[in-house]
């Protein structure tokens, strides 16, 4: 894992930046798992949950909640918003969750699977999965995103501009498990469970432009080029960009 996610700056703008996974996800999941075992569901553990995005959505489903990550910075931002009595968070890794065998009815994995040894981890949700129990891991991908604008000619300019800031601006910045990020969830995840399915869900993100200059600066990319380069201000530059797009479109 890079190391950027212990820091405590980074946790702290990961708490405030990073999305919670869409409700399509989790209405798949939750269908998913229901085809599997009976409701009520009794236990989830959230691994590499971070600061807590996609663990409190959790909570909704099921009696207890346990999201743990290697990061304790990151657990500690979790901690410090969570006001939920059946929610809990610890500093675990993926390979060694606190949890007794056959007790968890879901393990999910958010946008972090491929920063696991996932062999390793499938061993240690074999073992702490229920009979019937699901493992779910989702991501978004990386390739084909684009920005939606009334102004077709806006849209094309501002995902342009966002395409080569992440593929020519931050290139040799990207960690191989991010390099290969949408390989391995389309195609080459190594899960050894014989009863698995795939979606891809087509959703879109309301953002406005702080938040997305915002949720770039917790990309891991990012955080490397900006220990390279801090007198770069590669952000800001890029949301002049956007701004002058968006506002002295001709």
């Amino acid at each position: 894992m890079t190391s950027a996610f212990t820091e405590r700056s980074h946790a702290v703008l990961y708490r405030k930046y990073r999305p919670k996974p869409y409700s399509m996800v989790i209405d798949k999941i939750l269908d998913f798992l229901k085809e599997k075992r009976k409701t009520p569901f009794i236990s989830a553990v959230d691994v590499a949950c971070g600061s807590g995005q996609s663990t409190p959505v959790l909570g909704e489903y099921f009696d207890s909640v346990l999201g743990c990550d290697i990061s304790e910075a990151q657990i500690n931002e979790a901690t410090k918003t969570n006001t939920a009595p059946n929610i809990k968070y610890c500093v675990a890794d993926a390979e060694h969750i606190p949890v007794a065998d056959n007790s968890v009815d879901l393990v999910t994995c958010s946008q972090a699977a491929h920063w696991l040894d996932i062999p390793a981890f499938c061993k240690e949700v074999d073992r702490t999965l229920k009979p019937f129990g699901c493992l779910a891991i989702y991501s978004r991908l990386r390739n084909g995103q684009k920005f939606l604008h009334e102004n077709a000619q806006i849209a094309a300019k501002l995902t342009d501009v966002f395409m080569k800031f992440r593929y020519d601006t931050l290139k040799d910045y990207w960690e191989f498990p991010v390099k290969i990020h949408d390989d391995i969830y389309t195609q080459d995840l190594q899960i050894h469970f014989s009863d698995c399915q795939r979606h891809i869900v087509d959703e879109h993100s309301d953002l406005s432009l702080s938040e997305l200059i915002g949720y770039l600066e917790t990309v891991s990319a990012y955080q490397n080029y900006h220990k390279e380069h801090p007198e770069d201000d590669i952000l800001k530059d890029l949301q002049d960009k956007y701004v002058q797009i968006t506002f002295n479109f001709v």
